[in-house]
C-alpha cells in the first residue's frame, strides 16, 4: 500500500477545530444546517488500537432511548477525532449517534484494519444499547474508509442483521475495496440506500474505484446515486473539490460551504429518508439528478449526477489508479473508459506526453492550415494562449490538472492535461 507520509504528518499537526472559511455562508436551516441538540460523547477501550485512541461515540444530550446511528470509517492516517469534529458534532446535533473507530495506519494489514473497524462498531453497539439503535443504521466512509464501507456494511447487514428499519451507505472519494469476493456485491441487500460522492479535482483516488462498486452493487437505481463535486472560485476564495474534502487536514483546512452543501446536506437528507421515509429528503439525497439534489445554493457550481457513471480523466493522473495490482477488483477497470480516452480516439489532435513534466506537443492527425491552443485551469482561468505553435513549455506551471482547448481549422477539441514534476 502506498503510504502518504506527508498527509500523515499533516494529520498529526492538526488543531482541535477548523475555522469556517470563504464568502459563501454555511447552511443555517434544514438539511445541512447544524441541529439543535447539545452533543455529548463517551469513549470506550479500542481492543485493536489500545496504544493510540479509544472508540468514540457522539450522541445527542438527553437521549433516553436508542437513536439511529451512523458508523464512521475515517481516511488513512486521520485517526484522531479532532480531525473530524465538525462532522461528528454535526451528525449528533441532528439527533443521531455517530461511532468513530480509529484504526492503525502503520504496521498492520488491510484485513486487520477492516477487522478493527467492524469489531469496534460491534463493541460500541453492544456496550451502549441505551444510545445506539442497530435497526436504523448508516455507514459513512471517506478515502480508505470509503473503500472499506461496502464490506463493513455488508457484514453488519448480513451477519448481525443491522438496519432492519432503515439502512444506508455514503462512500466519499473511496480507495480500493477489499474482501468483497464475487458474491458480496451481487447479493448486497437491495433495500440499502446508497450515495457515492466523488470530487472532480481528486487526483489521489481514481474515480473508477467508487464507480466500479456503484455500478456492480445489487442496489436498484431508484435508491442509489453517484454525484460529482466541482471546484469553484468566488470572491477570490478557491473552493477545492479535491481529496481534502470533507476532512480538515490542518488548522487552516478547507472547512467551508462545500462541507455544508455536500457532506452535511446530503448526509442529513440520506439519513432522514432512510430512517423515516421522508420523500422531501429523498429528492435531495437520492433525487436521480433532481434540481434539489444538484443545487449548491445558487452560488457554488452545481453537482452532476449519473446512475451509470463514467470516468472523466485517464487513470494516469491518479496516485492510486484502478488497474493497480493492489486493487483486488482491477479486472473491472477496463469496463470504465474515461471521456478523455474516448475523446483521444476521435479528436483531431494528439497531446503527448500526457501526463507531462512540462514539455508537451500537440500533434494534429491530419494536415491543417491554422491551429490555436488555449490552456485553462480547472477553475476556468486562462493560463496560456498561442497560435500556430504546437510545442509548448509548461514547466513553469504548478503540478495539477489543466484543460486544453485546441482549434484546428475551426474544429475544436477539449482534453484534460496533467502536469506532474
Amino acid at each position: 500500500m502506498k503510504i502518504f507520509l506527508l498527509l500523515f504528518f499533516l494529520f498529526i499537526l492538526h488543531a482541535a477545530s477548523a475555522q469556517f472559511q470563504g464568502p459563501v455562508s454555511e447552511i443555517t436551516s434544514g438539511y445541512g444546517a447544524n441541529g439543535t441538540y447539545t452533543v455529548n460523547h463517551v469513549d470506550i477501550p479500542n481492543d485493536h488500537n489500545t496504544f493510540l485512541k479509544p472508540i468514540s461515540i457522539f450522541y445527542p444530550q438527553g437521549t433516553t432511548s436508542p437513536v439511529p446511528t451512523i458508523f464512521y470509517s475515517h481516511g488513512y492516517g486521520s485517526s484522531d477525532t479532532t480531525f473530524h469534529l465538525e462532522t461528528l458534532h454535526h451528525i449528533a446535533s441532528k439527533g443521531y449517534a455517530v461511532v468513530f473507530v480509529p484504526y492503525k495506519a502503520l504496521g498492520v494489514t488491510i484485513p486487520e484494519r477492516y477487522l478493527a473497524l467492524f469489531d469496534g462498531f460491534v463493541k460500541a453497539a453492544r456496550t451502549n444499547t441505551t444510545i445506539i439503535d442497530t435497526t436504523r443504521v448508516g455507514f459513512y466512509g471517506q478515502s480508505f474508509g470509503g473503500g472499506a464501507t461496502p464490506r463493513i456494511a455488508y457484514r453488519a447487514f448480513t451477519e448481525n442483521n443491522w438496519g432492519t428499519n432503515g439502512k444506508f451507505m455514503f462512500c466519499s472519494a473511496p480507495w480500493y475495496s477489499y474482501e468483497l469476493g464475487t458474491t458480496n456485491l451481487p447479493n448486497f441487500p437491495d433495500d440499502c440506500n446508497m450515495l457515492t460522492v466523488l470530487y472532480d479535482n481528486d487526483v489521489t483516488n481514481d474515480h473508477r474505484l467508487g464507480m466500479d462498486i456503484f455500478n456492480n452493487i445489487a442496489i436498484p437505481d431508484s435508491i442509489k446515486d453517484c454525484l460529482i463535486v466541482y471546484s469553484d472560485t468566488i470572491g477570490g476564495y478557491i473552493y477545492q473539490a479535491d481529496h481534502t474534502l470533507p476532512p480538515q487536514y490542518t488548522s487552516e483546512g478547507e472547512f467551508d460551504a462545500l462541507d455544508y452543501y455536500v457532506t452535511f446536506r446530503l448526509l442529513d437528507a440520506l439519513a432522514d429518508y432512510s430512517f423515516t421515509g421522508n420523500q422531501t429528503a429523498k429528492d435531495i439525497a437520492l433525487g436521480n439528478g433532481s434540481a434539489a439534489q444538484l443545487d449548491m445554493g445558487g452560488q457554488l457550481k452545481n453537482l452532476t449526477h449519473s446512475n451509470m457513471p463514467t470516468a472523466t480523466y485517464p487513470e494516469s493522473i491518479y496516485t492510486n489508479p484502478c488497474s493497480d495490482a493492489q486493487n483486488e477488483r482491477s479486472s473491472f477497470c477496463n469496463t470504465i473508459v474515461s471521456t478523455a480516452e474516448l475523446q483521444n480516439n476521435t479528436h483531431p489532435v494528439v497531446i503527448f506526453p500526457n501526463p507531462t513534466q512540462g514539455e508537451v506537443s500537440f500533434i494534429p492527425k491530419e494536415n491543417y492550415k491554422d491551429i490555436h491552443i488555449t490552456i485553462y485551469s480547472t477553475l476556468g482561468r486562462k493560463i496560456m494562449e498561442v497560435s500556430n505553435q504546437t510545442n509548448l513549455d509548461l514547466s513553469a506551471l504548478p503540478n495539477g490538472i489543466y484543460f486544453t482547448s485546441v482549434v484546428i481549422d475551426s474544429v475544436t477539441s477539449n482534453t484534460p492535461l496533467l502536469i506532474t514534476k
